[in-house]
């Protein structure tokens, strides 16, 4: 009996310290994912920086899941309870050994397919196809990788299969996101297909983007993109009622007659909205047919010339990432007297140039394919490029991967749009703080936008005014603050005496507009208040601004550069 007694002790601690050594490997390993999932971009991704972590988890996860495997286990496998849980254990360890080692592969795939020459139109598409196959059959893979029991865990394991779950599955989202991104793009390139590209200034704000200035179609072929010319959008205004808006945007902006005037195009953030009137405007206009709406702003030129490095405009101007902003937020607008028309012809010059040597430096240079993406990631998350298209089929990827420029249902967004007819926007501060109090069944809310006028003296009449057409002051910024709320927002008010410009449904959110007028100096706050939901969240809207606005909430403040998800 004794003897028996010792070799089932000698059995459960040599069992225990099997488990125990497995758990250390499964720890190591979930570390160092944990450790590339936070600090993985696309420039790591494609650099292949990952792959040693990667490695190394895989040799953890591999270690983990020889000594769940055994033989000294087995009895524990008979056990209705604890015979579960060492399925789990295993079944979760073999599972994530097979991510990791998907995961190496796919790096090495990755950096092997963007080494290929692509410089050429079809190779720019056949390198899509391969990256959309790649992430095809890495969706295939992953999506094979038996998870184990899940019924009958104990809390411990349960919340760590949960979490496996939950990354598993935002990997797969990524991957389907990657397919359908790369197939859209791919079968853009392939064309014939016409783009209009709306370039935006963020010296003169509408909601959510720069004040779209310029205007001109992308005819896209065999991989290669061809600028027909810029236009001042001054020059493409429409006669009233030739292009019809209706919805939302007629009921709350009708009265600045954005179907007429490009410049109005952006008073509501949907930019899934504004390309598809814009789509409209242009035919009505020129009589030609876009398959989709580009736009693009100086923040959006800035991000693109850490990549291209320097390029040089029809007028000889040679621009830098340094020098971009100064160029065609101010400098563009200094020394050409003060006469509207003047000014006008500077500005399309230079802005108009400048896009179109951006399009040939990206269509002609040998790039850093991994600084590229990188850039055009952040470039779309600060709202800087949006894409619409005609097509459903497109249009539902450009929303998947978050470049159509959509308000959903739990948006907030500040904005400030300029009336001032100015370039005021790069001295106006703005910057937001949310406070939240709970109460049973809701939660009170209290928005307030905080302005401040910093123009200095000494600026030219088109920066600062006054403005001829209006009775304004130099540097005088008058706009009109524009919140965008949840949907499920109530009680909505404004602090006393402020003047509602503009209130009701806008898309999924509930929009109001304040008018401001400050004096160069000045500063105000507009307060907004309402209530919500006791619990929920919301994803705080990027302005598109320069520099970009401050929020403050439960005690952190941050830039809005990038979406920002907050929970009560």
């Amino acid at each position: 009996m004794g003897i028996v007694l010792g070799v089932v002790v000698v059995w459960a601690v040599a069992s225990i310290l099997i488990v125990v050594e497995a758990a250390k490997h499964v720890d190591d390993g979930a570390n160092q994912i944990a450790a590339v999932h936070r600090s993985l971009s696309a420039d790591q991704l494609l650099s292949g920086a990952p792959v040693i972590s990667l490695e190394s988890a895989e040799s953890n996860f591999a270690s983990a899941n020889g000594l769940l495997s055994s033989p000294l286990l087995w009895p524990i496998h008979v056990l209705p309870v604890l015979g579960r849980q060492l399925q789990s254990v295993q079944d979760l360890s073999m599972a994530a050994d097979q991510v990791s080692r998907t995961g190496v592969t796919v790096v090495h795939q990755s950096r092997e397919l963007l080494n290929i020459p692509h410089t050429e139109g079809p190779e720019r598409i056949d390198a899509l196809k391969k990256l959309a196959l790649l992430a095809s059959t890495t969706h295939t893979t992953l999506s094979h990788i038996d998870l184990g029991p899940s019924q009958a865990l104990l809390g411990p394991l349960a919340r760590q299969r949960s979490k496996f779950v939950s990354e598993l599955s935002q990997v797969q989202t990524t991957l389907a996101h990657t397919y359908a991104a790369a197939t859209a793009v791919a079968a853009i390139l392939a064309g014939p297909q016409n783009y209009l590209l709306l370039t935006g200034n963020n010296a003169e704000m509408r909601s959510g983007s720069g004040m779209f200035l310029e205007a001109g179609n992308i005819a896209i072929s065999d991989g290669d993109l061809h600028l027909d010319g810029m236009q001042p959008t001054w020059s493409l205004i429409l006669p009233q009622g030739a292009v019809p808006v209706g919805g939302d945007l007629e009921a709350r902006w009708g009265f600045f007659l954005p179907g007429v005037d490009w410049r109005n195009l952006g008073l509501t953030p949907q930019f899934d909205v504004n390309g598809e009137l814009a789509s409209r405007m242009w035919k009505a206009k020129t009589g030609q047919q876009v398959d989709g709406v580009m736009t693009l702003d100086v923040a959006g030129l800035q991000k693109l010339l850490t990549v291209t490095g320097p390029v040089t405009t029809a007028n000889g101007t040679v621009v830098t990432a340094a020098t971009v902003d100064q160029l065609l937020l101010h400098d563009q607008y200094v020394g050409a007297g003060n006469t509207t028309g003047a000014f006008e012809a500077n500005r399309v010059d230079e802005l108009g140039s400048m896009a179109s040597a951006m399009l040939h430096a990206l269509e002609t240079q040998p790039l850093d394919l991994h600084a590229l993406a990188n850039a055009l990631s952040a470039t779309a998350e600060g709202r800087h490029l949006m894409l619409w298209s005609a097509n459903p089929a497109t249009e539902a990827v450009w929303r998947s991967i978050g470049v159509s420029g959509e308000i959903t249902d739990d948006t907030l967004a500040s904005n400030v749009i300029n009336r001032g007819g100015n370039k005021l926007d790069q001295y106006l501060s703005v910057s937001n703080s949310l406070h939240l109090v709970s109460h049973p069944g809701t939660t009170s809310a209290t928005l307030t936008v905080n302005l401040a006028n910093h123009t200095p003296s000494g600026q030219v009449e088109y920066i600062a005014g006054p403005n001829p057409d209006l009775d304004t002051h130099y540097g005088e910024y008058v706009g009109i603050v524009n919140v965008n709320l949840p949907d499920d927002t109530r009680d909505l008010s404004v602090g006393s005496g402020e003047s509602v410009v503009v209130n009701g449904q806008e898309g999924p959110t509930l929009l109001v507009g304040v008018s401001v007028d400050l004096l160069p100096g000045a500063s105000r706050q507009v307060t907004f208040h309402f209530t919500l939901p006791e619990h929920g969240a919301m994803t705080i809207m990027p302005s598109a601004r320069i520099p970009p606005e401050t929020w403050t909430f439960n005690g952190q403040t941050f830039k809005d550069a990038v979406p920002r998800s907050i929970s009560w």
